[in-house]
């Protein structure tokens, strides 16, 4: 992997296990007060911040007895709850990381979650410190069907993307970064099942079960 000078990784799904943390996570909570979350309320949130979730979900069912802010904190409860019970890393994670590492790759966190779960979930199972910073779609104000989030990181390593190696999971995340000039190594993740075609064509490395698996392809 000489070539590559920086590594931007996603984090759930790709450096962590963690998509059952997120699994109807909104229907979970929500079906405290009686609200049942339709399927165009996942899709109609998909890339948004907690707190623009949060929103919309205040804005689609008026009987919510609470504000945005509120509706916010309880989600971000149940959230550090699920963190702590369900993510593990993926396999061979720590192995890739230290390979990198050793080999002066500058790496990134680019994620959906906010700053606060992300550092807690990566510190609890000591991988926080591999990496230079972390970006979340906080910083950016955009989801991953942009590619602002790489390009931000990318820059912040002082690197071009053609320089860079992007980790994720999520299909539509994949194209863009493979779109935006970089090179893909896409994760197979069984919530993402659907279109893992769609990651394959915008990936030049895949894993389909564990880092390991890039040993002699990539490393």
């Amino acid at each position: 992997m000489h070539h590559f000078k920086g590594a931007i990784f996603d984090m759930d799904g790709t450096l962590l296990d963690s998509m059952p943390v997120w699994d109807r996570l909104s229907e979970r909570y929500l079906s405290r007060f009686g609200i049942r979350v339709a399927e165009r309320d996942y899709v109609a949130i998909e890339g948004m911040t907690q707190m623009q979730a949060a929103q919309y979900f205040i804005d689609a069912y008026p009987a919510l007895p609470m504000d945005a802010q509120t509706l916010a904190q309880g989600l971000d409860e149940l959230i550090d709850a699920r963190y702590e019970a369900l993510a593990r890393p993926r396999d061979g994670v720590l192995h890739l990381l230290d390979a990198l590492r050793e080999r002066g790759i500058g790496m990134a966190v680019a994620t959906l979650t906010a700053r606060r779960h992300a550092e807690k979930a990566l510190r609890a199972h000591g991988m926080l410190d591999y990496f230079r910073f972390l970006l979340t779609i906080e910083d950016v104000g955009v989801s991953k069907r942009q590619p602002d989030i790489y390009l931000h990181a990318a820059g912040r390593l002082g690197l071009t993307p053609t320089e860079c190696i992007v980790f994720e999971d999520a299909p539509y995340a994949c194209t863009t970064a493979q779109r935006a000039g970089f090179t893909v190594c896409g994760m197979a993740e069984p919530a993402y099942a659907a279109g893992v075609c769609e990651t394959r064509r915008a990936s030049t490395f895949f894993v389909e079960h564990s880092f390991d698996e890039l040993w002699g392809k990539m490393l």
